[in-house]
């Protein structure tokens, strides 16, 4: 060949090599740090030397085409695996310590994960009202309670000219499919989007699942576009959905109610932990207002009795049990099949709430052995659906984030100090509650401030907060925690709950309690939404695609979990979140360069 024939062939080479090149193996490939730092949108010749070589190569021959593909193989090497699919597992009431003390007896799903994944193992809430809808809000939106606007369960409002305590999910507009005495849900509160809003944004061919065992929190995840939420209703004993998101529920669930749901559907919960694990959770029974609890085996015909003219139904046992979560798992592997989750070229996103361990936790104790049975079962029932996951949308292809919405004070009786306060002590604050408004001539910011005293003298109130003052800046760190979760006109009558119609409860004036720590009502074994350690208190595991192998004591938000995902899979977040991508559990970092943990 003459020298100007391989002046012209190499030329051609040079030039046809830069056009399939495409300028995203650089610059554009979505990925873990693509917009954690550089352009998106720098054009290819800045941004690309590979390709900016290319176009200039002209005769320099053969050597320098080896060069060439030398180097984007380097280039095509330095890419960190992109996930095709986003898990968000949440476990409702997993306190931290449970993972960090029972690691012995978990020794496949959980495994996997903290052997596999980076493990913060003390992840903090960072906010006082720890319930359940703020914990979910904050996974599903980077944003803390005061910012997504669901700083509670429950708020306290005026409704039919009577004052009374409205869920946040609720939405008369709707109605749950199969359960029609049932008010229907939507996200008409939620004020910002959800990492699962943020996927189909990014590609119009995404697609956002959310799925759970509890009939209303998977409405956090999903958000205000979904393209399918289902729940667990115990009065249709089926998995369901609220006319906001479907006017039908879809062929692939109802197969699974009909065939699979069944299978979980056992009359009894035996013990599954292994006889040398079982010294790991307490021995003490625990009891409930002077009745002990049921112990293992726990047969429904024998519990049902709740109250002899008002028996149980089975599917609310049912409900209450691990059972549901490991048909809830199996479900989710039915998702990924029939949603061709991860399987269609786009980033697709799965939530997945388990809600049994609050169930368990609530009636019987963070520490009984009901929960660390529940937390076995979790166990084996999580390492089946990543399996699932290996062989459908491929190893190394998927990332998955657990953690939980919440911790859990133990028993009272368990700890020094602790009480359990009763519902006729909140009746009788409340009841001296009701005189001071009803007399009031003042200010409503004065009246504010005179019940704000009144419940300061109460003996189980540490303090009391008035709008005012959680307007203001403050260093009282109590006072920092209660204004991320505070939002005017939308203030929870937690946890001085009423079982009386109450038009002059303090949350009509906007004023919330914070109870002693170690003080809990008395309306279950153990509760949770206080500001204190053990409440916010939860497991934050990263795991797959880009994301070593690692732990960190502490350090970590859960308000940080929706933006780390999104960062994981290429998935621009909106601006303005409170939480921050964690570079520092990438394989990658964010030059390209091996991380070397925070």
């Amino acid at each position: 060949m003459s020298v100007c024939c391989m002046s012209c062939y190499c030329t051609t080479i040079g030039t046809q090599l830069a056009y399939y090149l495409p300028t995203h193996i650089s610059c554009f490939v979505p990925g873990p740090l693509t917009f954690l730092g550089g352009n998106r949108h720098t054009p290819a010749e800045d941004c690309c030397p590979v390709k900016g070589l290319l176009m200039r190569i002209g005769c320099f021959g053969a050597c320098a085409v080896a060069f060439v593909f030398g180097c984007l193989t380097t280039r095509l090497a330095a890419q960190p695996p992109q996930p095709k699919l986003i898990v968000q597992i949440t476990m409702d009431q997993l306190r931290g310590d449970l993972l960090r003390d029972y690691v012995p007896a978990l020794s496949q799903g959980f495994r996997r994960l903290e052997s596999g994944g980076f493990w913060i193992k003390h992840g903090d809430l960072n906010y006082a009202v720890t319930v359940s809808f703020p914990g979910h809000a904050t996974l599903a939106t980077g944003m803390y309670p005061y910012h997504h606007g669901l700083v509670a369960n429950e708020f306290w409002t005026q409704r039919d000219g009577k004052w009374v305590s409205v869920d946040f999910s609720d939405d008369a507009n709707f109605h749950i499919l199969g359960d029609p005495a049932a008010t229907g849900e939507s996200p008409k509160f939620l004020l910002c989007q959800t990492l699962g809003e943020w996927v189909k944004q990014a590609d119009p061919r995404a697609k956002a699942i959310s799925l759970g065992s509890d009939e209303n929190i998977p409405v956090a995840y999903a958000g205000h576009k979904s393209d399918g939420v289902y729940v667990f209703d115990p009065a249709a004993n089926s998995f369901t959905t609220s006319t906001f998101y479907a006017a039908r529920v879809a062929d692939w669930v109802n197969t699974f109610n009909q065939t699979e749901l069944p299978r979980y559907q056992q009359r009894s919960w035996n013990l599954v932990v292994a006889k040398q694990f079982v010294s790991l959770a307490s021995s003490q029974r625990t009891s409930l207002r002077g009745k002990p609890n049921p112990q293992f085996p726990h047969v429904y015909e024998n519990e049902k009795a709740g109250q002899p003219d008002h028996p149980q139904p089975y599917s609310a046992w049912f409900s209450s049990t691990p059972l549901k979560d490991e048909a809830l798992f199996a479900l989710a592997a039915r998702a990924v099949d029939a949603e061709r989750l991860g399987q269609r070229g786009a980033v697709d996103y799965l939530a997945i709430d388990v809600d049994s361990t609050d169930q368990v936790g609530h009636k019987f104790g963070p520490r009984s052995l009901e929960q660390l049975d529940t937390l076995v079962r979790l166990d084996h029932a999580l390492a089946r659906f990543l399996d699932h996951l290996d062989k459908v949308v491929g190893k190394n292809s998927y990332v998955v984030a657990l953690s939980a919405d919440h911790g859990a004070a133990d028993p009272p009786e368990l700890r020094p100090g602790g009480r359990r306060i009763t519902t006729p002590e909140i009746e009788a604050v409340l009841d001296k509650i009701e005189a001071i408004a009803k007399a009031n001539k003042g200010t409503p910011a004065e009246l504010a401030d005179r019940i704000a005293a009144e419940l300061k003298q109460v003996d189980f109130i540490a303090d009391a907060y008035t709008p005012a003052r959680l307007s203001e800046q403050s260093d009282d760190p109590f006072v920092r925690l209660y204004q991320r979760s505070f939002r005017p006109s939308f203030t929870t009558d937690f946890p001085l709950w009423t079982t009386k119609p109450r038009e002059y409860h303090p949350a009509r004036y906007g004023v919330v309690v914070r109870f002693k720590e170690g003080m809990i009502f008395d309306w279950a074994v153990s509760v949770h939404g206080s500001p204190y350690e053990y409440d916010r208190d939860v497991p934050i595991i990263f795991y797959g695609a880009n994301i070593r192998h690692g732990s960190q004591p502490d350090g970590v938000m859960t308000v940080d979990v929706a933006p780390t995902l999104g960062a994981a899979a290429g998935v621009r977040p909106p601006a303005g979140l409170d939480g921050h991508p964690l570079s520092f559990v990438f394989s990658t970092g964010v030059d390209g360069s091996q991380s070397t943990g925070k």
